[in-house]
């Protein structure tokens, strides 16, 4: 172990800074995400029911996340206090250009994110920046379709660029997008797609996901030339998919869900896109709108490093009927009956995280970052100013001894380790508060009611043991 790993926490715009009301940002697709099953299911521009329709009545937990813009400075104080190295946050795209058409950014919104970064390096905090964290205008979705518009490009272009610029001597690590490979699963959230009624669901959201995967690839081209230092990954939602049975029906079929999971990776790492994917565009019928010039671009502005959420495994069967199945990170896996769910909302497979770096790195070769992991659970309870929570405890500690195996005996080489919601925050399958990742409490309700106040949970004080001892000693935590 060397002092130089990244031991930190992450956090998205979306899920935490609210006060919406209060400056000049503008709505975004995450802004308008009610409190219910309809934040991951498609959205039909023809539903009476959709999201756009009933937003006056539905009720939406990011309008106030846990108030960041407000708390931003204790909480970066507490992050201090924790012992972490790094902080990974997002940039609000509508906070800076609320409509997504602007010519410049907002001078208010920019300085917010200036201090920001300003704060974490006066600690000694590497920051890690993430442009798109499953956020795009209101805007350009109702006037352009959102990401299955090729017009979206030069816009999201024009707010990276300014925003790179902006930190060109004061950030290293940039994220263009978050989990692009989610847009196959919850696609408003991940793209702003909405559709028609018996259209081929699939080529638009390869359609967006391709533009996309321009913008990325162009934003690593304007990003070299403002500093040829930057460091810029792509991100997937990651977890290596197990076959229910030896048999090789089902070993085929967990081949194929992986493959589709890391299409958007291969072309961000590789520059190009793999082999099957035309029999995949022939097979689904459509055909997408890509030219020689994206080809290119996509092939000359490739990524540094390999960026990933891991929050469990996944399993498949060739023949799945009858099966049982469970929530996984945005969609449903089927379950596998050597893994529990008894402490967190997905199954938990520590081991699953050894796997899962030793495929990204023996398929790309690059270094890999762990930006997003942790324990989703309703089990926190706040009692007497105190959170008892040793099944987190568990879960890193479990976690921590395989990212060790990885980096030691496998010779993995790994950047960093974000947990994921290091507060707590509005989770972005439900939308609660309920569904707690943090290791500082936030005394919020699902109805945002509560005093807004934080707390060190017990697993606090064990994370902050167990880095202190990585970063002085490079010692494994008992």
């Amino acid at each position: 172990m060397t002092n130089d790993f990244l031991w930190g926490g992450a956090i998205s715009a979306a899920q935490t800074e609210g006060n919406k009301d209060k400056v000049k940002k503008q709505l975004s697709n995450f802004d308008i995400l009610p409190m219910d099953s309809r934040r991951l299911q498609l959205v039909y521009k023809d539903d009476s029911n959709n999201i756009f329709n009933t937003y006056n009545k539905d009720h939406h937990p990011s309008e106030h996340g846990i108030d960041f813009y407000n708390t931003y400075e204790d909480d970066i104080d507490l992050m201090h206090e924790l012992g972490i190295n790094s902080f990974r946050f997002s940039i609000s795209w509508t906070r800076l250009f609320p409509t997504g058409e602007e010519e410049s950014p907002d001078k208010e919104g920019m300085k917010f994110y200036q201090e920001i970064v300003k704060r974490l390096r006066n600690y000694g905090m590497e920051p890690v920046v993430t442009l798109s964290h499953f956020e795009i205008p209101i805007n350009l979705i109702k006037k352009y379709g959102g990401w299955s518009n090729r017009k979206v490009i030069n816009l999201y272009i024009r707010y990276a660029t300014a925003v790179m610029k902006e930190f060109a001597s004061s950030v290293k690590y940039w994220i263009p997008f978050n989990e692009m490979n989610m847009i196959l699963h919850i696609p408003f959230i991940g793209g702003g797609l909405i559709f028609d009624r018996n259209e081929n669901i699939l080529q638009r959201e390869y359609q967006a996901a391709h533009y996309q995967l321009v913008a990325n690839a162009l934003t690593v081209e304007i990003g070299k030339k403002i500093n040829p230092k930057f460091q810029f990954g792509c991100m997937l939602a990651a977890g290596r998919t197990y076959p229910y049975t030896p048999k090789p029906e089902d070993v085929w079929a967990a081949n194929l869900n992986d493959r589709n999971a890391l299409l958007f990776s291969d072309v961000q790492v590789r520059g190009n896109y793999p082999t099957y994917f035309e029999y995949l565009c022939k097979t689904n019928k459509f055909q997408l709108d890509i030219t020689n010039d994206d080809l290119k671009v996509l092939n000359d502005n490739t990524v540094d490093f390999v960026s990933f959420s891991y929050y469990s495994s996944a399993c498949s069967a060739a023949e799945s009927d009858g099966l049982e199945r469970i929530a996984t990170n945005g969609y449903q896996t089927l379950k596998n009956p050597y893994l529990s769910n008894e402490t967190s909302v997905w199954q938990n497979d520590p081991i699953g995280l050894r796997i899962t770096l030793n495929q990204l790195y023996e398929r790309y070769e690059k270094p890999v970052f762990i930006v997003e992991n942790g324990i989703g659970t309703t089990k926190d309870e706040l009692v007497s100013g105190q959170v008892h929570d040793s099944y987190r405890i568990e879960y890193l500690r479990n976690h921590f001894e395989e990212l060790n195996k990885a980096r030691k005996e496998d010779g993995i080489p790994v950047i960093g380790y974000l947990m994921w919601g290091v507060i707590d925050l509005v989770s972005v399958s439900e939308g609660k508060m309920s569904k707690r990742y943090g290791v500082v409490y936030v005394d919020l309700d699902d109805k945002e009611q509560g005093s807004n106040k934080r707390y060190k949970k017990d697993s606090f004080y064990w994370y902050h043991d167990y880095i202190q001892q990585q970063l002085v000693g490079g010692r494994e935590n008992g």
